[in-house]
């Protein structure tokens, strides 16, 4: 757990882990489709433009990736199961836990996928998900 209070941003060796670890558990196709698409969607949430970040919170930084991971399709396969899977590892290394059921994560990869969802609703809704502790 972060015991610092300040942002861990998440690596592309990470990702790539994450991604694997999910390959083998659901018998998907394995391999990168696009590295340079999966590189985009790894770093992208954390870009900075004159010293300022891009996406300032935790929540803009988390959403960006799931977002980046689900669009750009970097991976053969499993795409959408590496990029809800990378946020929350996300989150929770920041120490964020999130109060959802199953299935509202099934909807909304599935609404980012068929561009029902934007990357600013998904981070409002991680917003209004946090776990009161």
């Amino acid at each position: 757990m972060n015991t610092e209070k300040q942002i861990i941003n998440i690596l592309l060796d990470d990702i790539l882990d994450f991604h694997q670890q999910l390959t083998d558990r659901y018998r998907m196709e394995s391999g990168i489709h696009d590295m340079n698409l999966l590189q985009s969607a790894v770093n992208s949430p954390f870009q900075s433009f004159a010293g300022q970040d891009l996406y300032p919170t935790i929540f803009d930084k988390a959403s960006r990736l799931c977002y980046g991971l689900t669009k750009n399709h970097p991976f053969n396969d499993g795409n959408k199961r590496t990029a809800i899977h990378s946020m929350l590892i996300y989150l929770y290394i920041n120490d964020i836990l999130l109060d959802y059921e199953s299935i509202e994560l099934e909807n909304i990869i599935i609404d980012i996928a068929s561009s029902k969802m934007s990357c600013e609703e998904l981070t409002q809704w991680l917003q209004d998900h946090v776990k009161k502790i």
